[in-house]
């Protein structure tokens, strides 16, 4: 019946939330849809499926079904023993709470296809989002709203407004409850005092902390807890008393705003058996979007998950605003074609090929992909052979647009992609696009341009930084971040670094991006201090991050220079050197926030700075290439590295 969910269909419009431009449709698609529509027409086979429909019809034209499971229930006695392509014609919105399943009695047979794409003049959307509406404010001076959860809503982990995802409230342990002592520090009150104790997350210090915080006992950071509203872009779910509280970001008016909660784990589940591949299945024109990570310390599945299948093909269909992984291919799927197709605001990886063999990902724009987990890569390739990624654009991804995590490099062939910078520079140089292909043959082709122009949310300000960190010196600090993966739709420009003393300090992105942190100076020894770090863009500065630990200036009586590193190693590399540098084990004192490169006996100065080396370790070395170095009749190189009392002792590598 109408109103119900598939759970049945949607209450709103897939045009009320997208914040996307409406695309024209693709010659391809059209060709295709003309050839659909005439097979229907002269006899063929065609199942009809809209969200106004009745599970009761037939599926036909003038009497379509109302679910997708309908649907794919009424190609089952269709497709044992096929004589041409069946096309199952979507009109709507479909709201998921759990994913449509298919396996191989969906094939398609004969060497015939299955092919599920939009009616005339439809543009289908399947999602797993719940509108959230009736905001009320409830607190004027925090700015904090309220608004009751849809029914069914039980659990969810990912809200967007406007289109862009906002945090559930996060802060430091001690902000609420301690026993304040002589120097404002403290220890944690009993748990027993958080609302919803069991809805809250107790984090210890993420792996790799440095500086202020390596110490103190966990758990450090708390997490979708209700006593830290009040943040701006930040949320929470009161799941005993059916609400949802939200402090909006500057700009944000939730009168008009549209708000999301991703209610599905998954979208679309596709599996076969290797005695019985699921064959010959094509999405085509689906805008698959809301999707929810249904657990806080797991990698979700993918929205859309095929696997045990062979010749399976996504063709311009839209991914869009999913908190899991995007699309799945593999295991065992041999044959995958993604063409023409739009992934964007993405947690984790935008596809992952996974276990599979001749795969194409092609002529397709990906966009904020592994947003919120940058280790995850946009495009994701792991035990996979004859993976081809070619004519993509990759755009605003944090760490790394195409992972490969296992194989060859015979296994994955990256051809013509529009590879843009990513958003986290480790290495401290200036960004450039990455290209394989001679100007003009780059990225999507002239028939798919009209997926860069499309928006995937409201301009916003951009997320907080994260991993906040400082080491105090003598009278300053250096300070250091993680830049966000959410710039809110136009570049971050710089940072506002505020101390609880009440002094700021400005630092251009570019700064930043060369030095991997920052220095605070005019601090008093011996007083307490914390920092928070803002981003700003074209819109304004976004929430601040979270507080690093407290830290005291003060003179260190047993600063040294830094002992040379552990170890070095140097490769020549085209015109340059590429330098490995394993830290020492110890510091000096202070940290190591550059490192010196000389050649001798002809002295060239290089100075390695970046994120890259503030962040270094045992396991995580700082790998860097120096361009025109060493000069040709240099000896040797020397490595240094260099703390706040200055540059210490080198490791010497001999080059003849």
């Amino acid at each position: 019946m109408p109103g119900d969910r598939e759970r049945g269909v949607a209450e709103f419009t897939a045009e009320s939330i997208v914040w996307a431009v409406t695309a024209p449709l693709p010659s391809r698609l059209i060709r295709l849809l003309a050839a659909a529509l005439a097979l229907a027409a002269s006899g063929h086979a065609a199942v009809w499926v809209a969200a106004g429909g009745d599970d009761r019809n037939a599926g036909t034209e003038e009497a379509p079904v109302r679910t997708l499971a309908r649907a794919r229930d009424l190609v089952r006695t269709q497709n044992r023993d096929m004589a041409d392509d069946i096309t199952v014609f979507l009109t709507g919105t479909f709201h998921l709470d759990q994913p449509v399943v298919f396996g191989p009695e969906d094939a398609g047979s004969n060497g015939f296809n299955v092919i599920y794409m939009p009616a005339p003049d439809a543009h289908p959307v399947v999602t797993g989002g719940d509108p959230i509406t009736g905001w009320e404010l409830k607190d004027q001076a925090a700015n904090l709203w309220s608004a009751p959860t849809p029914a069914g809503l039980k659990d969810t982990h990912d809200l967007f407004v406007n289109g862009s995802p906002v945090r559930r409230t996060r802060g430091r342990l001690l902000q609420v409850f301690a026993r304040a002592g002589a120097d404002g520090g403290g220890a944690p009150a009993s748990e027993a005092h958080w609302k919803n104790l069991g809805d809250v997350i107790f984090e210890p210090a993420r792996p790799g902390a440095i500086w202020s915080e390596r110490g103190g006992t966990p758990p450090f950071f708390v997490e979708n807890a209700f006593e830290f509203l009040g943040t701006p872009g930040e949320w929470y779910f009161d799941r005993p008393g059916g609400r949802i509280y939200y402090t909006p970001r500057p700009g944000e008016d939730l009168a008009t705003a549209e708000v999301v909660a991703a209610a599905a784990p998954a979208l679309l589940v596709a599996a076969g058996t290797p005695e019985h591949p699921l064959a010959g299945l094509i999405f085509k024109g689906i805008r698959f979007e809301y999707t929810t990570q249904p657990d806080a310390f797991k990698e979700p599945g993918a929205a859309v998950r095929v696997s045990g299948a062979t010749s399976v093909q996504f063709l311009e269909d839209e991914f869009v605003h999913l908190g899991t992984p995007g699309l799945q291919l593999g295991p065992g799927l041999d044959g995958g074609t993604v063409d023409g197709c739009l992934f964007g605001d993405i947690a984790w990886s935008a596809v992952q090929v996974t276990a599979a063999n001749q795969v194409r990902v092609a002529e397709s724009r990906i966009s904020y992909a592994s947003s919120r987990h940058g280790e995850a890569g946009a495009v994701a390739v792991s035990a996979s052979t004859g993976v081809t990624v070619e004519h993509d654009q990759i755009d605003h991804f944090p760490r790394t647009a195409i992972l490969h995590r296992s194989g060859t490099a015979a296994d994955l062939t990256e051809e013509a992609n529009q590879i843009a910078p990513p958003l986290l520079q480790l290495h401290g140089l200036p960004a450039f696009a990455t290209t394989d292909a001679a100007e003009g043959e780059l990225g999507v082709p002239p028939a798919y341009q009209f997926l860069l122009e499309q928006r995937l949310a409201a301009p916003t300000v951009p997320n907080p930084p994260d991993d906040v960190s400082a080491e105090a010196e003598d009278g300053f600090a250096y300070v250091t971040w993680i830049p966000t993966g959410l710039d809110g739709g136009s570049p971050v420009t710089g940072y506002v670094v505020s101390a609880s003393n009440g002094a700021k300090a400005n630092v251009s992105s570019n700064d930043f991006q060369g030095k991997g942190y920052m220095v605070f100076d005019n601090l008093e020894n011996n007083h307490a201090v914390a920092f928070t770090v803002t981003a700003v863009n074209a819109q304004g500065a976004g929430p601040a991050s979270l507080p690093t630990a407290t830290v005291k200036p003060f003179r260190k009586r047993k600063l040294r220079p830094p002992p040379a590193p552990a170890s070095v190693s140097v490769t020549p590399s085209g015109s340059g050197l590429q330098v490995r540098i394993v830290p020492a084990a110890a510091d000096g004192g202070g940290p190591v926030v550059s490192y010196a490169v000389t050649s001798a006996p002809e002295t060239v100065h290089n100075v390695l700075e970046g994120l890259d080396v503030v962040r270094a370790d045992a396991d995580h070395p700082v790998v860097r290439r120096v361009e025109s170095f060493p000069p040709e009749h240099s000896e040797s190189v020397s490595i240094a590295g260099t703390n706040a009392a200055g540059e210490g002792d080198a490791l010497v590598v001999k080059l003849r």
